[in-house]
């Protein structure tokens, strides 16, 4: 059986940090993302031009496709496997994979907002603007059928542990 978690949070929330943490420690696929922008060094995921992007999303070959900041975002249908896949999308996708799959489960990453602001504002891809725009979309109400929310302000090895065991009792 194909056991679907979606973890969903805004930029900053350290979602890619949090993954990377247990990936090693949790059996499961991790399923990579198509993108049509460079992947940050926190990212492991395919870059397409939009040109190839385009192609594939007419072939069909993607479950979920969504635009966020300019940017185009997949997932492909055949990187689904049997047993626990962990993708990391957009709030925007979750229906996609709830009409798609039996067993899905959204967890949604969150942070204090100050916390938040400080994130962004040390990770300096955003001016000012930018960051105070993501601050007031922050905390938006998720629509998903089963939605998980885990607080990831604790230091990473805590949020470690308590993320590897909510995955665990999954």
């Amino acid at each position: 059986m194909k056991k679907i978690v979606l973890i969903v949070g805004a930029s900053g929330v350290g979602k890619d940090t949090l993954l990377k943490a247990v990936k090693n420690e949790i059996k499961a696929n991790f399923v990579k993302r198509y993108i049509t922008r460079e992947p940050d060094t926190n990212e492991s995921n395919f870059y397409l031009d939009k040109e190839a992007f385009e192609n594939l999303e007419k072939s069909d070959y993607f479950v979920s496709v969504w635009k966020a900041h300019n940017n185009y975002y997949a997932i492909a249908k055949s990187h689904i496997k049997e047993g626990l896949n962990i993708i990391s999308i957009s709030r925007e996708a979750i229906k996609d994979f709830e009409n798609s799959f039996d067993d899905v489960t959204t967890i949604e990453i969150g942070i204090p907002k100050e916390m938040l602001y400080a994130r962004l504002k040390n990770r300096g891809r955003e001016n000012e603007e930018a960051i105070l725009k993501r601050i007031e979309r922050y905390g938006q109400k998720i629509e998903a059928k089963n939605l998980i929310y885990f607080d990831n302000s604790r230091p990473l090895e805590e949020s470690k542990k308590a993320f590897l065991a909510l995955l665990n009792s999954l």
